[in-house]
């Protein structure tokens, strides 16, 4: 009875579980969670009718047009229902309904006024069939409240049958109707841990007792680094741990089962007590070679492993760490090492005298000689006569020291100088120490001597530099392989405008010295002299390349305007600033006039020159009248004919210049024949040459006398003299 009592609550536990079981499959297969999302994006109802043609609040009067004072007041209702191939604008919205509130009048554009606005979303509780039928009807809000549903509040009712698959993704549609037209965009997105093409794929990430996973965009587990396992939630043992041996909580590690020791679990643990034995499974306990008992800490050959018996005697084992010795004659003991009568063999050599005792016999040693049987010489070594840890060799001379490196010497006391022989190879200099030497390394060289190359850079950065992936990393203010150049805070010239960078040489900064106009920790800021303002009184302040200049009212100058102009006869200053101002214009003035005359002049000279040799005679007369002594000055004049000329002897004396002395001169008249003499009634025309009427006398010297050498003259003209 008690039997078939337990066997019903095991059949009852066994439906039970199946239940749950059951009830668990069904709740996965059936919570699949989504989102239907509308968004209308602008619409256009132009003539503002429903959509029987009338208006949807006024009514026009006269025939004409709806008043676009009053515009529709424009909603939207969306029923989403199973896929129809001929949508029924009725029935049940067996996927569920949405409506929007108000969103404009006649005409309107959702997307300025944010994502949020005008989106219809319909949560879906199913998984999800991809094919779907939609009805969006558009009504006016007003006609709604004022009339019974169905009568003349529907502005546009419009239907679609598609297919949508699940994504962020939008997918446009428009409607275009008679009166209304209608934009509007459609996706399906999966709630949050739901994956999968019908959204009914349940996947949630997570890190703890249950499992350490993520999920890929298919809805699939994705375990995290150091997991495994259907639900990842196995760790990932160390690399190399024995998993049939050991086992691990945490990725990376290996702890080992019972039994079993090692890194990765792979050595097995001996009896407890096991002396010279080993294992292959836990607990076990095989003895050595040579060993036995239980625990292998019986010698099974102790005359092989320790050989006990001395003096020839022979050993046999006769039970675990247990032996005798058969001894040779003469000899006796456990170990055959006690002699009988020893000293008849004369045991004792190098003069030495024999006494036996009860272990057999000892050798009285002569002088320099020392061992069992005085065989062997005194040792020296025995007084440690080499130094510094060499090794001391007996010899038939006495001894002789193997000295370190680095001694020298009978008894290896004298240091040996190991730079003389050149053992730093690539070294700067080698520096010799007690016991040992010290080579000073090229960059790019290790070692002890220095022949090692380097490929890495410890050790060789300079000035604080420090050594990273095989090269020098520098300080602020050093360059170079080895950061062993200093570069100069200067050298990059960051002062600007004409600074002068100077270096503080306490202080890793500089200073820069502005030239005037400038300021700033470089020079770049120009400073503004007329900030402050400079100006007295107020005036404005005008900034110049040089410096400022006050805008100074009527009767005032100066930089500071306080300087007021002066007018009238007492103020000298004035005056005699003006009369230097005109001295200046005048001088200019006369330096122009003085350069024109001198360009006309000039001008006149060349024109006079060009027309003197057309002027030139053909013959020249003979100049045997003429007077060409340059010490004589003559007079000339021009008379007419009928002039009396001077009397004979009659003469007159004119010096040719106030230095020199009286000179005798002579007096010319040059006269026009009396041909040539016109009628009383007629005017008189001068020959080309001579003048009719009289001329005051020219006093000339012989030199420009050379200079009228030749005249020329007409058939009818003649020269008296």
């Amino acid at each position: 009875m008690t039997r078939d009592r337990a066997g019903l609550m095991d059949r009852g536990h066994q439906r039970t579980g199946f239940f749950l079981l059951a009830l668990a499959f069904q709740a996965l297969a059936v919570h699949a969670v989504g989102m239907f999302e509308l968004q209308i994006r602008q619409w256009q109802n132009s003539f503002g009718i429903l959509q029987n043609a009338q208006c949807c609040d006024l009514q026009p009067s006269g025939g004409q047009r709806c008043p676009q004072s009053d515009q529709c007041d424009t909603f939207f209702k969306v029923c989403l229902k199973e896929y129809q191939a001929r949508v029924a604008p009725t029935g049940t919205c067996t996927f569920g309904t949405g409506i929007t509130p108000v969103l404009g009048g006649n005409s309107h554009s959702i997307h300025r006024h944010g994502p949020e606005a005008g989106r219809i979303v319909i949560p879906f509780k199913y998984a999800w069939p991809k094919s779907f039928s939609l009805v969006i009807e558009a009504f006016d809000h007003d006609n709604e409240t004022s009339e019974p549903v169905g009568q003349e509040q529907l502005i546009e009712r419009m239907s679609l049958s598609s297919m949508l698959n699940p994504g962020e993704q939008w997918q446009p549609h428009k409607h275009h109707g008679r009166h209304f037209t209608l934009e509007y965009w459609l996706r399906f997105r999966c709630d949050t841990n739901y994956y999968g093409p019908l959204c009914n794929k349940f996947c949630r990430g997570r890190d703890d007792f249950f499992g350490h996973f993520d999920c890929d965009m298919a809805g699939s587990k994705v375990c995290k680094d150091g997991w495994t396992g259907p639900q990842c939630s196995l760790a990932v043992c160390k690399q190399g741990c024995n998993i049939a041996r050991a086992s691990c909580t945490l990725p990376g590690e290996c702890e080992c089962n019972y039994g079993w020791k090692g890194d990765l679990c792979d050595k097995c643990e001996t009896f407890p007590g096991c002396d010279h034995g080993t294992c292959v499974d836990p607990w076990q306990c095989v003895c050595d070679t040579n060993w036995g008992g239980l625990l292998c800490d019986k010698d099974l050959n102790y005359c092989g492993t320790h050989q006990p018996c001395k003096n020839g005697g022979t050993c046999i084992n006769t039970e675990p760490n247990e032996y005798q010795c058969v001894c040779q004659d003469g000899f006796r003991g456990r170990d055959c090492s006690i002699v009988e009568h020893a000293c008849l063999t004369s045991p004792c050599v190098n003069g030495a005298t024999c006494k036996e005792d009860q272990t057999g016999f000892s050798c009285a040693c002569a002088d320099g000689w020392t061992g069992p049987t005085c065989a062997l010489a005194v040792l020296h070594c025995d007084s440690h006569p080499c130094g510094h840890g060499a090794t001391c060799l007996e010899t038939a001379q006495g001894f002789q020291c193997l000295c370190p490196p680095g001694w020298t010497g009978k008894t290896c006391r004298i240091d040996l100088n190991e730079c003389e022989t050149g053992i730093c190879v690539n070294a700067r200099s080698c520096r010799n120490l007690i016991g040992g030497y010290l080579c000073d390394c090229l960059p790019g060289w290790v070692g002890p001597n220095c022949d090692t190359r380097n490929s890495s850079c410890q050790g060789l950065c300079l000035n604080g530099g420090r050594c990273e992936d095989s090269h020098c990393v520098c300080l602020s203010g050093f360059v170079g392989k080895q950061c062993q150049t200093v570069v100069g805070m200067c050298d990059s010239t960051p002062c600007l405008h004409g600074g002068q960078c100077e270096e503080h040489k306490d202080e890793p900064r500089i200073v820069c010295n502005c030239p005037p106009g400038y300021t700033g920790t470089y020079c770049e800021t120009m400073l503004d002299p007329c900030n402050p303002n400079p100006c007295q009184k107020g005036v404005p302040c005008h900034s110049t390349e040089s410096g400022y200049m006050c805008g100074c009212p009527q009767g005032y100058y100066g930089n500071s305007c306080l300087k007021e102009l002066c007018h009238g006869p007492h103020c000298q200053g004035t005056a005699n600033g003006m009369f230097s101002v005109y001295m200046v214009l005048l001088g200019v003035l006369a330096v122009l006039v003085a350069v024109g005359c001198s360009a006309c002049a000039l001008l006149l000279s060349r024109l006079h020159r060009r027309q003197r040799p057309k002027q030139q005679p053909s013959a020249t007369p003979p100049d045997a009248a003429i007077n060409n002594q340059r010490q004589f000055c003559t007079l000339i004049r021009n008379v007419e004919h009928t002039t009396a000329l001077l009397g004979p002897g009659q003469t007159q004396s004119i010096l040719c210049g106030s230095a020199r002395p009286a000179l005798q001169l002579e007096e010319i008249e040059l006269t026009l024949p009396t041909s040539q003499v016109p009628p009383p009634n007629q005017k008189s025309d001068p020959p080309p040459v001579l003048k009719p009427s009289l001329a005051p006398k020219l006093d000339i010297c012989n030199r420009e006398r050379e200079k009228l050498n030749r005249f020329h003259y007409s058939d009818n003209q003649e020269v008296e003299a």
